[in-house]
């Protein structure tokens, strides 16, 4: 090889190799000290999309999993309210049975009904508990996302501590009708041995309005038609039902006639303890209407309800209507033992189903847990250094700088021998 001055090709070769080495080392360093794989993206364009993508997800599988503690709590709190009106109704079914002692005059009894007006209050003031600004109770129920992508959602059911009260603020439409609650229109109407008459369009009215669903008419009819009798029922929206067309509702004779309507204002009907059963066009719950019976056919069709007819509601929100009973009680007198019971059966129904919903909380948030751990894991293959692997490489590229340090050093000195051959 020709000794020349101008170009070290030795040395510039030294230098190159040096210089990739010091990059290499530089890297392995930034990777250790930052304890990332993904110094910069050029380093795995890929991988850092991907490890984006995996990251987010487990934060938001953290975020999920604190919104479904966060629930747990909540019902905690709801179930701790329902255990405290529990003892309540305890303390509400004693008081009713030691009210009913004989040996005690008036006064005695006035003690009594002192305590079970404090503890209607004290009802009333556990209904109204809230949990962070939000109503512990209420038909509405409160739903939380059990995925981080938001494909499935935990949906606790309402719990409606005074809702649907038995016809608390309207009382039973009971006794002769037309009467105190009901009005009846149309000269047609007449009111005959235990009977309200319809025909020629007349009809009979409830003097309440707004009546809610979910509730129950019972009444008994009587027709007698030589051709179809149509009664329509409105509440808020309307129906109707054709007797002529119902098996033996025309005959003359007593039958007994029920209507359930659901919340949602779905009616059925049926006959003689569910001898005949039908369905009618969805009322509207709550519309602002009062219900009202007319008869839609001639006058020679005629349609009797007996007198004593009734309306009572099913209550709502889970069926707590017993407990909003025990609270518009106006004594302990008024109140009956059934209800008493009914209201302790109603709470001992939401414990359960609270218990129920966090049961499945508790599960959900193990999956969540366990996804999480899964995600991170999966993100960390792609974006961790593995520290043992990379100190290997440290070293390497370490010795290789010091080599290539001193082989550049000596390219350059090989130069020098061209000076003994001009001196």
């Amino acid at each position: 090889m020709p000794l020349v001055i101008n170009t070290n090709f030795a040395a510039t070769l030294a230098a190159n190799n040096l210089a990739a080495s010091n990059t290499s080392l530089q890297r392995s360093l930034n990777r250790l000290s930052s304890g990332s794989k993904i110094v910069n993206p050029a380093d795995d364009a890929g991988g850092l999309a991907v490890s984006m993508k995996l990251s987010a997800a487990a934060r938001r599988s953290g975020a999920t999993n604190t919104n479904l503690q966060n629930m747990v709590s909540f019902l905690q709190t709801q179930d701790g309210a329902l255990k405290v009106a529990g003892k309540v109704m305890d303390r509400i079914s004693e008081l009713r049975i030691l009210a009913q002692d004989q040996t005690k005059n008036s006064t005695d009894i006035a003690n009594y009904n002192q305590e079970f007006t404090q503890l209607q209050a004290e009802l009333t003031s556990i209904a109204g508990e809230k949990f962070n600004g939000v109503s512990l109770f209420g038909s509405s129920g409160l739903a939380v996302g059990a995925t981080e992508n938001g494909g499935s959602t935990v949906t606790m059911q309402g719990v409606d501590l005074l809702g649907g009260a038995t016809v608390p603020a309207w009382s039973n439409f009971s006794g002769s009708a037309p009467g105190a609650n009901w009005t009846a229109s149309d000269p047609g109407i007449s009111n005959s041995t235990g009977y309200t008459r319809f025909h020629a369009d007349g009809t009979l009215t409830s003097s309440q309005s707004n009546i809610s669903g979910p509730y129950t008419m019972s009444f008994t009819i009587n027709a007698v038609s030589s051709g179809t009798g149509v009664m329509s029922l409105s509440a808020g929206g309307s129906s109707s039902l054709d007797f002529k067309t119902i098996t033996g509702a025309v005959d003359g004779t007593d039958h007994a006639f029920v209507i359930n309507v659901d919340a949602s204002g779905n009616a059925t009907w049926s006959m003689d303890s569910g001898a005949q059963t039908g369905s009618l066009a969805t009322f509207s719950p709550g519309g602002g209407g009062a219900i009202t019976f007319t008869q839609t056919n001639s006058a020679q069709n005629d349609l009797h309800i007996k007198d004593g007819f009734t309306l009572t509601s099913s209550g709502g929100g889970g069926g707590t209507g017993n407990i909003a009973d025990v609270v518009a009680a106006s004594s302990l007198s008024s109140l009956s033992l059934s209800s008493i019971t009914g209201a302790i059966q109603d709470l001992a129904t939401n414990r359960a189903q609270n218990g129920a919903s966090q049961s499945r909380l508790g599960f959900a948030t193990e999956l969540l847990t366990v996804n999480k751990a899964n995600l991170e894991a999966a993100n960390s293959r792609i974006a961790d250094v593995d520290v043992a692997d990379e100190s290997t490489q440290l070293a390497r590229f370490n010795i290789l700088v010091q080599a290539g340090t001193a082989m550049l050093s000596q390219a350059n000195q090989s130069s020098q021998s061209v000076m003994k051959l001009l001196g």
